[in-house]
């Protein structure tokens, strides 16, 4: 019994640790949380939107968000030229057509008409995923 507690006391704190760094992430490095709120500064700001879907368990979610998202380089090239913005997927609500099986996944989206400029699924490393962002951007 007492070892069946142990196993439940830490698989609780792996999980609870994994939502903290999501949180900490957005929090951290000031993207948004909320889909609409993100869909008005990038119309304000002549942007398009930068989606993070993620899952609060999802440990694949958390090495994009610390070994790509906040390196320097990549960081820049998103705050320059988009609205960044996370969501999870089993906690926020977002609108459906962005609804992916997949986490984590990135839509870059147009704020004009919500479509899906496009969309990125699974872990990238950070010199694939400049890549990805510099074609989005010479779009």
């Amino acid at each position: 019994m007492r070892k069946i507690f142990l196993v439940l006391i830490f698989t609780f704190s792996i999980v609870s640790s994994l939502n903290a760094t999501s949180a900490k992430f957005i929090k951290e490095m000031n993207y948004e949380s909320d889909y609409k709120t993100a869909l008005e500064k990038a119309k304000k700001a002549n942007k398009s939107v930068f989606m993070v879907v993620s899952e609060t368990t999802c440990p694949w979610c958390r090495k994009l968000e610390r070994q790509t998202l906040k390196k320097k380089n990549i960081n820049s090239i998103i705050k320059e030229n988009f609205i960044p913005l996370s969501v999870e997927k089993d906690i926020n609500n977002y609108p459906k057509q962005f609804e992916t099986k997949v986490v984590p996944t990135i839509f870059f989206i147009d704020p004009k008409d919500e479509t899906i400029i496009k969309k990125v699924l699974g872990y990238k490393n950070k010199k694939d995923f400049k890549n990805i962002l510099e074609e989005v951007v010479s779009k």
